[in-house]
C-alpha cells in the first residue's frame, strides 16, 4: 500500500483569538461613539428646553424670620409647684427677679437592698462581706404566706451621691440591689 504522502497546508493568517480581540475593541469603540453622540443630542435639549426663569433677587441684608420663640413663649403652661413640697427661692443681687428655684424634698431617706435569704446564715454572711467593704449594713427579717424572710439592706442614705456610690462598691460584688424610698424617722 502506497502511503500518500500529504501535507497539511498551514495557514499563514493570524490566530482566532486576534480577530476576537480586535471585534471587541472596533465594537466598543463603535458603542463609546454611539453613546457620547446621545449624551449630546440630551444635553442639548435639556438646555434649550431650560429658559432662565426671571428669580427674585432677595436682599442682602434680609435676615430669616424665626417664629418657633413667639410660639414657644405663648404654648408655655405655667405649673404650680406640688402643695406637700417647700419651694425655697433665690433671688439676685440686683433686685427682686428670682433666679434658681429649688425644690426642698419631703425627708425621704434612700435604702439600698442588697438581697434577700431565707438563711439567716446566708443574710449574716454577706452583711459581714459588705461591712468589711465600708458600708452600713443591717438584717431585717420579714414574714410573709411563703415564710421568713432575711433582707441585706445598705443605708440609709440622704442624698443620691452617696447612694449612688454604694451601688457602685454592690456592683462590684456582683449584687444589683433594690432601691427603696423610705420616711425619714428623726
Amino acid at each position: 500500500m502506497a502511503r500518500r504522502n500529504t501535507r497539511r497546508q498551514q495557514s499563514s493568517g493570524k490566530p482566532a483569538w486576534v480577530w476576537f480581540v480586535l471585534g471587541n475593541f472596533v465594537g466598543g469603540f463603535a458603542v463609546f461613539i454611539f453613546l457620547l453622540s446621545d449624551l449630546k443630542t440630551e444635553k442639548a435639549k435639556v438646555v434649550a428646553s431650560a429658559k432662565p426663569a426671571p428669580q427674585a433677587q432677595a436682599p442682602a441684608d434680609a435676615k430669616p424670620k424665626f417664629d418657633f420663640y413667639k410660639l414657644l413663649e405663648e404654648s408655655e403652661v405655667k405649673v404650680a409647684p406640688p402643695k406637700n413640697q417647700q419651694v425655697r427661692v433665690r433671688e439676685s443681687d440686683a433686685g427682686s427677679k428670682p433666679v434658681e428655684k429649688e425644690a426642698a424634698q419631703p425627708d425621704l431617706v434612700y435604702i439600698l437592698q442588697a438581697a434577700s435569704f431565707r438563711d439567716k446564715d446566708e443574710a449574716e454572711r454577706l452583711r459581714a462581706q459588705l461591712m468589711l467593704a465600708n458600708l452600713d449594713v443591717k438584717v431585717e427579717s420579714a414574714s410573709d404566706s411563703r415564710g421568713t424572710w432575711h433582707r441585706v439592706l445598705v443605708g440609709p442614705y440622704t442624698d443620691r451621691s452617696r447612694m449612688a456610690k454604694a451601688r457602685s462598691i454592690l456592683a462590684e460584688h456582683r449584687l444589683m440591689p433594690l432601691v427603696l424610698k423610705r420616711p425619714a424617722q428623726g
